[in-house]
């Protein structure tokens, strides 16, 4: 749905027009304050204590926290929000200096999109909640209901009122995520009281973990931001922007439904083990979890790459989408998938330190992350769009990999010699995919652009699995067993 959300977006806007690089931008901005000052404190800083409070104080003692935690982001989100609605002229000046139609649009989108960060606040508080109780089917469809809202604007709306209209949908579709899941809080018993109650020792101790976890958690959107700006230069000021965006989503939505799924699930686990000071647990659970992310990211990564573009054209293309729109996007697209796999495992060990409630090490890796991919964005500029796209994938995996790093001489991340082999087998395979892959849609470079996506795809992903499966890796034999258990 988010990807037929942008397809609508793409053929309605297109890429080179004001109200495109306007919203784009206006869009971008209350969802990366968002991230950048309060997300991570939301999941990362409040999961672990809560689930801490769960395993050793009850229930009753967690919902209590669980409140004054929600009661804060309230008040922080809403207070942020006024703030920035005021300076919303000045602020729009200093990230994106944009030409002056654009400005002017992109000023008055953003004021009314910011009330999006106290949504956005609610849901996030309310999905950890109901994760660390072990409910993850409703936080995971609660997307469905705000891109639902933001489609049927757009199948019966957006000739009315337009791009202004568009922007209302999404605060009605973020206002709905929150409120969808109330009716499961009150079923798990929590019952949501307003209180401030700065003394609490809970409350404290997220506190206490959470600006180095807000510092930590700024690598993704502030390079994104940055990514952004370096962009909005090029292609007199059109294109670039909402090719960096698409990209971007594109980018989040094919890497991100696995590795957000794989990380929502396995933080709890974490919380729960590192809580209990289970440490030989919590180093088996990160293990296995790593060892998933290559096997599944590293073919991903080639795969996305060699199929970027006709990937763009199939689900942008169309009416104001133009065939340079596909061609720069899907440049865009190209180079940031570089950044797959540093991402991924960005995401989880990120998740990983949260739970032993280790700031440092993530702070670290993105003050790494941030700097190099604020250097390499208006260093490579000379490339065009494919400078702040590499940028971002090299950001983030050097980030990433300071991390790594930090993690094993901890002893916290172990690499046996048939961990490493197995790692060097699927990079293989993986690479000797992408020819393959690039070779099958040669066949069918003329053919509608589903075509040229499935076919290659379905060839690279039978060459992968067939050639882990004659190597012997273990994740094939699971799968195999699995269908065995269900037959």
């Amino acid at each position: 749905m988010g990807l037929l959300r942008d397809r609508m977006q793409g053929i309605t806007f297109g890429a080179d027009t004001t109200e495109a690089v306007a919203f784009m931008q206006a869009s971008a901005l209350p969802r990366n304050f968002l991230d950048i000052m309060f997300a991570a404190a939301l999941s990362s800083s409040f999961i672990p204590i809560f689930s801490a409070y769960l395993e050793k104080k009850g229930k009753r003692e967690a919902f209590n926290l669980a409140s004054l935690f929600v009661s804060v982001a309230l008040v922080v989100t809403t207070a942020v929000t006024l703030v920035v609605v005021i300076f919303a002229a000045p602020i729009y000046d200093l990230v994106f200096g944009s030409q002056y139609e654009i400005r002017a649009l992109g000023v008055e989108l953003l004021r009314y999109m910011l009330p999006l960060m106290i949504f956005s606040g609610l849901a996030f508080s309310f999905t950890g909640i109901l994760q660390s109780l072990g409910e993850f089917r409703l936080p995971a469809a609660m997307s469905i209901v705000s891109n639902g809202v933001i489609l049927l604007y757009y199948f019966f709306l957006i000739d009315r009122f337009g791009v202004r209209g568009l922007a209302a949908a999404f605060l009605i579709g973020w206002a709905l995520q929150a409120l969808i899941q109330v009716p499961w809080l009150v079923r798990h018993g929590f019952k949501f009281r307003f209180k401030l109650d700065f003394k609490d020792s809970g409350l404290r101790e997220i506190g206490a973990l959470t600006l180095p976890v807000l510092a930590a958690s700024w690598m993704l959107p502030l390079n994104f931001q940055v990514n952004l700006r370096a962009a909005g230069g090029l292609y007199g000021g059109l294109y670039a922007v909402p090719a960096m965006g698409f990209a971007f989503n594109l980018f989040a939505v094919v890497s991100g439904v696995f590795i957000l799924s794989v990380a929502n699930v396995i933080f709890p686990k974490l919380s729960r083990q590192a809580a209990a000071l289970d440490w030989e647990g919590f180093k088996g659970s990160l293990g296995e979890t790593v060892r998933i992310l290559f096997f599944f990211l590293l073919p991903l990564t080639f795969g996305v790459m060699v199929l970027s573009e006709p990937l763009v054209r199939l689900v942008l293309f169309g009416q104001n989408f133009t065939e340079r729109a596909v061609e720069i996007t899907g440049a865009a697209l190209f180079y940031m998938s570089i950044g797959i796999v540093g991402y991924g495992l960005q995401v989880v060990l990120c998740r990983a330190c949260f739970a032993m409630k280790d700031g440092r090490t993530p702070f670290v890796s993105a003050v790494v992350g941030i700097v190099v991919n604020a250097v390499l964005s208006f260093a490579l500029l000379r490339l065009e769009i494919a400078g702040p796209a590499l940028a971002s994938a090299v950001g983030i995996s050097l980030g990433t990999l300071v991390m790594v790093v930090m993690l094993t001489l901890k002893g916290y991340l172990a690499w046996p010699v048939a961990l490493v082999v197995d790692i060097a087998k699927m990079a293989a395979l993986a690479v000797l995919m992408f020819f393959v892959v690039r070779y099958v849609h040669g066949w069918f470079a003329e053919s509608h652009a589903l075509v040229q996506v499935v076919i290659p795809a379905a060839a690279g992903a039978g060459l992968y699995i067939g050639g882990c499966a004659m190597l012997g890796m273990k994740e094939v034999k699971w799968a195999v067993q699995m269908i065995k258990i269900r037959e």
